[in-house]
């Protein structure tokens, strides 16, 4: 069976789960914010894993042979401000079940998509682009610093700007919304306002040169499929900074990567230890340049409207799995 942890709001598991659906194959989708409604036990020494779901109880270390470890939600993620308890409660409440959920990397033989710690480690913007350059990518010039003074250094170097990025996770959780921290330039004229110098100076920036003009891409790579897509906007023109912050008037499109980078890409998954991974490149001057890989990243905006078959793809890989270990059992 097919153990999928995401959340309640992740439509883009709906693909996975319609595709499963038609095919008939067995699968278990678990909103783990659910877990607090429904019942969930480990038993030691005789080790079992058991969940309930719709007054179903599930064996999980007899039945699972692949987990899509895709989005797991928190428990209070979807009530509201006045149904929740206090902050220090809810972080309890997370780790319990952190803890509880982590358990299930005790399941022998089973083929993650991705593992929990492959995940976390390549969420490292550091550790990306070393391995990147490691095994033959390249990468732009990269500096990670807190010092106002080496940035100004290189915005005068690259002629009165830079890009600067978040060096981790760029997920910013407010009690009333999330948001995120895109790509953004830093020039000579906005460097030098006092409030952006303490800005700059609370914590480690990613300080890269920038790349233009540029075609962007988005490489979403399942074990040994490579789906390239083109990034443009509608009138053929390069996208500023971040395509992600200008979704509107954007084309993407199927492409063909030269055989060397889509080798590239594949192998640069599989040495971070990863089967699925989210590959963003750009292209300047005929080269191809890497900039990150974003290890559990969104594409379902790639398959509808767009087309590009990620859920088949994944499922086949699932399937495959699935009745790999079966077989082996």
């Amino acid at each position: 069976m097919i153990l999928i942890l995401s959340n309640k709001w992740d439509l883009t598991v709906d693909f996975v789960v319609k595709e499963l659906q038609n095919r008939e194959h067995e699968f278990l989708r678990l909103n783990t914010e659910d877990l607090i409604s429904e019942k969930a036990t480990i038993n030691l020494p005789d080790f079992q894993i058991t969940v309930s779901k719709n007054n179903r109880s599930y064996d999980l270390l007899k039945d699972v042979n692949v987990i899509w470890n895709r989005r797991p939600g928190k428990p209070f993620d979807f009530m509201t401000s006045d149904e929740k308890p206090s902050m220090a409660v809810q972080r309890f409440v997370n780790d319990q079940w952190y803890s509880w959920l982590e358990a299930l990397q005790l399941i022998p033989d089973v083929t993650w998509i991705n593992h929990p710690v492959n995940n976390d480690a390549m969420e490292s913007k550091i550790r990306q682009l070393y391995l990147a350059s490691k095994i033959g990518f390249a990468i732009p010039q990269t500096l990670i610093t807190n010092d106002p003074e080496i940035i100004k250094t290189q915005i005068d170097k690259y002629n009165g700007r830079v890009i600067a990025k978040a060096l981790y996770s760029p997920l910013i959780e407010e009690p009333n919304q999330d948001y995120f921290i895109f790509a953004n330039e830093i020039t000579s004229c906005n460097i030098h306002d006092d409030y952006n110098l303490d800005q700059i100076k609370i914590s480690p920036s990613i300080v890269q040169e920038p790349i233009l003009p540029k075609v962007d891409y988005r490489v979403t790579v399942i074990g040994d499929k490579v789906i390239p897509a083109r990034i443009v906007t509608n009138d053929g023109s390069s996208v500023a900074t971040d395509w992600r912050k200008q979704k509107d008037g954007l084309e993407f499109s199927v492409c063909k990567l030269p055989a060397t980078i889509e080798n590239l890409c594949r192998s640069y998954v599989k040495e971070c230890g990863l089967i699925f991974g989210a590959i963003d490149l750009v292209e300047h001057d005929s080269s191809y340049i890497f900039l990150e890989i974003n290890p559990n990243g969104e594409w379902g905006w790639l398959q509808k409207p767009y087309g590009f078959p990620i859920a088949e793809t994944l499922v086949d890989m699932m399937i495959a799995h699935d009745k790999d270990r079966r077989c082996h059992a």
